[in-house]
């Protein structure tokens, strides 16, 4: 006989929101990679800077969603 294991409803949002932070953590790697990659093929001195705050912005992020994510691994 297999034994099922029902998830409470708290247990099930848990988990749904550490699949969403994954997710976006993805997306966000992905859109890091692109802004990486236009400032590294510019040449113009405003879409540097613009590229620069933009990855910046975006590294921000990242250590955000990581450290949320940890939580939840830890909690």
């Amino acid at each position: 006989m297999i034994k099922r294991n029902k998830l409470s409803k708290q247990e099930l949002q848990k988990l749904k929101l550490r699949q969403s932070l994954s997710e976006q953590l993805e997306l966000l790697q992905d859109e890091m990679a692109i802004a990486l990659n236009n400032f590294s093929n510019t040449t113009e001195p405003e879409l540097l800077e613009y590229y620069t705050y933009t990855y910046k912005a975006k590294q921000i992020r990242h250590g955000y969603l990581l450290k949320e994510l940890r939580q939840m691994y830890y909690e």
